[in-house]
């Protein structure tokens, strides 16, 4: 609930092209109305997802390791 609220406020709030964060741009730019241009929304998503994943799996064995140390009884 939080996030969609953040989502609106910096839809409502954000008028400087340069502010907006990806999600608003993605939405503003690529969705006109009625008319969604899929091809480009699914490519912009690609692209915002990738460094994400990327990041997740540098780390995963220091979440994992994090995750486990408190759950090592003795």
């Amino acid at each position: 609930a939080l996030t969609m609220h953040e989502f609106v406020y910096a839809l409502a709030f954000v008028t400087s092209s340069a502010q907006k964060t990806v999600s608003i741009g993605v939405t503003t730019e690529l969705i006109r109305g009625d008319v969604y241009f899929w091809q480009s929304l699914m490519a912009a998503a690609a692209l915002v997802a990738i460094p994400i994943a990327l990041l997740y799996n540098a780390f995963l064995d220091r979440f994992i390791a994090g995750f486990t140390m408190g759950a090592v009884k003795g």
